[in-house]
């Protein structure tokens, strides 16, 4: 596994989102800077009703602003997925979201935890630590500009090096900085309504592409009897991750297969049958004497366990569904055979607070014969309430406020 992994529960804030929609396009800017301004840019975004945030934004709105020295920008989480965001030192190019050390994978201190201080000048690295709606983690971060310049900056989770280029690809933004005094080029409500025409037009382009998302194969003849069906997990666009199994919910007979395939370019994905466990947690916090606390990804949620037969019961789990544009060797497919009649609920592990929640319908082989077994829906409750965990969870937000 390479040290970067993209890791992926709510609604936007509605108020916002109205404010952002409503916005006139046509106010004039002003003339000159009368003082010090705070700017806000929002991060991430994603679709709202019917599919409550099955779609998960990976942008900046706006992904440029102008300001001049002096002014400051407010960056506001706006989606369930987190994200961060990083001004990298010079000559810096990427920054890395996971690293490994030794036999295990730990989040980086520079994307986890808040860095740089409250003013930039473009000499050394600032960032926000994680930004989401979970417990422990921001939801703005405030960066005070002292120094004319242009400055580029990432989302580390959701972003990534091209090789080919030498260029950051993916979740980027850019700060140009004026001199104290310039005449801004647009106003806050200009900015909002260019917000609100890229999440617009963000959405109407994963509408679009929800079909694909949603197209698999038909059941085909298992080698060994039976028949094998097909799951989507998950699907991306350039700027969209779709956090849903497609189908979602699938009627198969006892002796059949599922193979949940990946279908995601960036956004790693599990699989995972809870029974009647509670969900592992996704981090494990290791508090050090001095510094920031070593945040690990749990080898539980990365590694494959269960078997490879399902019969109603116990923890089955396909470990980590390595992203499709990820060059390290991965998983991305995973099979499981299911011998008992019954009803199974299943999740990802990292995001069924988006509702990435499945369901197996097994039917008994002989006609007429009664459906047997037992249906697991008290795992989806389960895992609801444990992903509050998600990314340090309530531990991850203790060692926080004692730094």
């Amino acid at each position: 596994m390479r040290g970067k992994l993209w890791l992926t529960a709510g609604l936007i804030a509605l108020w916002l989102f109205v404010s952002v929609a409503g916005a006139p396009r046509t106010l004039a800017a002003p003339a000159a800077q009368a003082g010090p301004t705070t700017w806000t840019v929002l991060v991430g975004a994603e679709t709202m009703g019917g599919s409550m945030g099955a779609w998960q934004f990976m942008r900046f709105y706006p992904d440029s602003i102008t300001i001049n020295e002096g002014d400051s920008i407010i960056w506001k989480i706006n989606s369930g997925e987190f994200h961060a965001v990083n001004f990298l030192p010079p000559g810096q190019k990427s920054l890395e979201f996971t690293q490994v050390v030794g036999q295990d994978v730990v989040l980086n201190p520079q994307v986890t935890f808040p860095s740089g201080g409250a003013t930039y000048d473009g000499t050394a690295g600032a960032g926000s630590g994680l930004l989401g709606r979970d417990p422990g983690q921001g939801t703005e971060y405030k960066l005070t500009f002292s120094k004319a310049g242009s400055y580029g900056y990432i989302c580390p989770i959701h972003s990534a090096l091209d090789p080919a280029s030498g260029q950051i690809m993916g979740m980027t933004g850019k700060v140009v900085v004026q001199a104290a005094g310039s005449a801004y080029p647009k106003t806050q409500a200009q900015i909002d309504a260019d917000a609100a025409a890229m999440i617009a037009a963000d959405t109407k382009a994963a509408g679009a592409a929800e079909t694909q998302a949603q197209t698999v194969p038909g059941p085909q003849p298992g080698p060994t009897g039976g028949m094998i069906h097909t799951v989507n997990v998950g699907y991306d666009t350039m700027t969209a991750s779709y956090m849903r199994f497609s189908p979602t919910d699938l009627t198969v007979k006892a002796g059949d297969t599922v193979t949940w395939k990946q279908a995601s370019a960036m956004t790693p994905h599990t699989v995972t049958f809870l029974g009647a466990d509670a969900p592992p947690a996704a981090t494990l916090v290791e508090p050090q004497a001095s510094g920031p606390p070593v945040v690990k990804l749990n080898p539980a949620i990365l590694a494959p366990s269960g078997g490879a037969t399902y019969a109603g019961s116990g923890f089955h789990n396909s470990g980590f569904l390595s992203p499709l544009l990820d060059p390290a060797p991965g998983l991305r497919d995973y099979s499981l055979t299911f011998t008992a009649p019954g009803k199974y609920t299943y999740v990802c592990l990292l995001h069924a607070g988006m509702g990435m929640v499945g369901t197996i319908t097994v039917l008994d082989t002989a006609p007429g014969m009664p459906t047997t077994g037992h249906t697991d829906a008290n795992g989806l409750l389960l895992a609801l309430l444990g992903l509050a965990l998600l990314l340090g969870g309530v531990t991850l937000r203790r060692q926080r406020a004692t730094r």
